[in-house]
């Protein structure tokens, strides 16, 4: 009995250590969102009053992309795989 006490003990922990991690994963990628928003707004506002070029203002766009798309990858179905492919 006393060792199924104990099995159960190290199972809850290690799924309670598995959540948190997802969680924490979550979280991270949810703080990033606004902190994205905030640098876009600040490089339309720079670009609006002359403090960024327009070159530089397409990097900047471009890496806020690509941030984002870490941040929350796109995934697109393939075709489906029950037929025949149309043309």
């Amino acid at each position: 009995m006393a060792h199924t006490l104990i099995v159960t003990v190290v199972v809850l922990l290690v799924y309670g250590a598995a959540a948190v991690t997802v969680l924490t994963v979550y979280r991270a990628a949810d703080v990033r969102a606004p902190r994205l928003a905030r640098m876009e707004s600040e490089a339309a506002r720079r670009r609006v009053t002359g403090g960024l070029d327009r070159a530089g203002y397409r990097r900047t766009m471009a890496l806020l992309a690509a941030l984002d798309d870490v941040a929350h990858p796109l995934t697109v179905p393939g075709p489906p795989h029950d037929g025949p492919a149309t043309r």
